[in-house]
């Protein structure tokens, strides 16, 4: 799989996923699920005071399909990329932390299924 380029194409992605919550078949959404209870490193969309936590896993491959999703977290590779693009590093945030779970509420994941600790890039209006 090749890497995004642009933050275009990031974005692209991040559709995809939002559409994938909502619109994908019983097995593909619980490769999300799946996705999202693994992941540490997210990318946070802030559209109109609502907050979507996108995995990194997910964002950094160009066109990444969530069939695709083998089970394994490739944030070792796709943060870098990532990293560069947004030209920050992800970072801890309680305030964040605590927004997530109130996401993981509404798509119905369990708060106790997710890890303690997580890493966050944000985006505003995008």
């Amino acid at each position: 799989m090749n890497f995004v380029q642009d933050k275009e194409e990031v974005f692209d992605n991040v559709e995809s996923f939002l559409e994938g919550l909502e619109m994908n078949s019983e097995q593909e959404r619980k490769k999300t699920i799946q996705l999202i209870k693994k992941s540490k490193t997210f990318l946070v969309i802030d559209i109109d005071d609502v907050l979507v936590f996108v995995p990194s896993t997910f964002i950094g491959y160009k066109n990444y399909l969530i069939e695709n999703f083998s089970g394994k977290l490739m944030e070792h590779e796709t943060n870098p990329i990532l990293t560069q693009l947004f030209g920050s590093t992800p970072k801890i945030d309680k305030t964040l932390d605590e927004q997530f779970l109130n996401f993981c509420d509404e798509i119905e994941v369990n708060r106790n299924d997710v890890g303690l600790s997580r890493d966050y890039w944000i985006v505003k209006n995008i």
